[in-house]
């Protein structure tokens, strides 16, 4: 019994080291977290320092401006690049290309254009940008159902053609617009 009574004893001494050992992981957890947090707490808290608009001056605000309207600029080229007529103009498909690749060239045509003007995006509104985006996405999925079942390349040029000239509103249009009257705020008029 007295046996008995030791391993006992011993069970709930060795229970409550790990619970000790168990409560101090926890506390140098939780403190190691906080300063984590409160790190990361002042980083954002500099960032949105940074990100307020100080106080400009005019000269800064005409640099700002033209920074914006050239932003505009270069999205409405971009926008005019991927348009499906233009696209086609400048992609024509090659002699013995397949209806796969010639629909990879088209979407990788796009996809160009687009990463080089994706740092555009910080000069202009995200309403804008958002409206960008989904122009191209709207030409790109125009590309993929045009190519589903096709044949050959030049099928896919008149399924696009096609396609295009009957979409209710063009994606590509309402995006111009939405970058002119952007520009228009830009301008103040």
């Amino acid at each position: 019994m007295v046996a008995l009574a030791k391993q006992n004893l011993m069970e709930l001494t060795t229970a409550l080291l790990l619970i000790l050992a168990l409560m101090i992981f926890a506390g140098v957890l939780a403190y190691w977290l906080k300063e984590s947090l409160d790190k990361l707490d002042k980083t954002l808290e500099a960032v949105g320092e940074m990100a307020r608009p100080a106080a400009v001056s005019g000269a800064e605000k005409e640099n700002l401006s033209a920074l914006r309207l050239q932003a505009c600029e270069r999205l409405t080229l971009m926008l005019e690049r991927i348009a499906v007529p233009n696209l086609l103009l400048r992609q024509p498909p090659a002699a013995g290309i397949t209806a796969k690749e010639y629909t990879a060239s088209l979407l990788l045509g796009i996809r160009e254009e687009f990463e080089y003007n994706v740092t555009q995006q910080i000069y202009v509104s995200d309403a804008l940008w958002s409206v960008v985006n989904q122009a191209r996405d709207n030409v790109s999925q125009l590309i993929v159902r045009a190519a589903e079942g096709a044949e050959s390349a030049p099928q896919i040029v008149d399924r696009l053609r096609l396609m295009s000239s009957r979409q209710p509103q063009d994606a590509i249009a309402l995006a111009q617009q939405a970058v002119r009257q952007e520009a228009t705020r830009v301008l103040g008029k």
